[in-house]
């Protein structure tokens, strides 16, 4: 049975290579997120009172946060502050540009705020208090995230809600890469292998070859058609020695890892 099952590997291995692939091309299943490690902080504590998007006819370029007495707004990110002025629209506003000029933060309405064009920050870091300047309608922050960088249409605004931390985010990072829960290791692709899905059964289906490169999270092993690794969403890649490197965090962000999901 295990002779059988490397030849059928063998065989889509060779179909795939030679562009006669069989099925559909699949989206990582547990690629590294999108945005470079670790998310963005909550820039503030309350409750969201208003998302992104279409609102009473006119779009939402960012999240509100609301919250009453004097509460405490923090940069979301480590940057350089560009902007920090009082504007009609935005009231009393803060803007951080990020990675090498490659993001930038808005906050807006502030009561008040502590820092100047030019001083760099660090995530959490307190850059003023909550407030209603400007054109507000009530105590509340206004958080946009722009990338590259904010612009008058602010056509380059990008909803902030993925970007920050929820159930299925932590602040736990890895060589650049955000863990998530469950997370036992990781796996780099070195040469072309097969990724599977199993079903109820653990019958395996052929998804897509892997090309070398390509990095995915490891939620878990078994011995089953000679060792495979779990690699989310029902996927799983063979443990085959020279195909694919095998990695695991330190002990230390295992623990926290579990610290943060009980």
């Amino acid at each position: 049975m295990k002779k059988a099952f490397f030849k059928k590997i063998l065989a889509l291995s060779l179909v795939s290579i030679l562009g006669l692939t069989l099925f559909s091309p699949y989206e990582r299943p547990a690629k590294a997120d999108d945005f470079t490690c670790q998310p963005y902080k909550m820039p503030t504590q309350g409750t969201i009172s208003s998302y992104y998007g279409w609102r009473n006819g006119s779009f939402h370029h960012g999240i509100d946060i609301a919250k009453s007495g004097d509460v405490p707004v923090y940069a979301a990110y480590a940057g350089i502050v560009s902007r920090a002025y009082y504007s009609s629209s935005y009231g009393n506003v803060v803007f951080i540009k990020h990675r090498g000029g490659t993001a930038e933060t808005v906050y807006a309405h502030l009561k008040s705020f502590s820092v100047k064009a030019g001083d760099v920050v660090s995530p959490g870091q307190q850059i003023g208090y909550m407030g209603d300047t400007g054109d507000a309608d009530g105590q509340h922050l206004h958080f946009e995230i722009h990338n590259p960088e904010w612009n008058s249409s602010k056509s380059n605004s990008t909803d902030p809600i993925p970007l920050l931390p929820d159930e299925t985010t932590s602040p736990i990072c890895w060589d650049g890469d955000l863990m998530k829960k469950g997370q036992i290791g990781r796996i780099t692709v070195l040469k072309p292998i097969n990724l599977w899905k199993r079903d109820a059964n653990d019958k395996l289906t052929f998804v897509r070859v892997l090309n070398p490169g390509e990095v995915y999270r490891v939620y878990g092993y078994d011995d089953l058609y000679g060792g495979q690794y779990n690699v989310g969403s029902d996927h799983w890649i063979t443990k085959m020695d020279g195909y694919i490197k095998y990695e695991t965090p330190s002990k230390w962000r295992l623990d926290e890892l579990k610290r943060i999901y009980p």
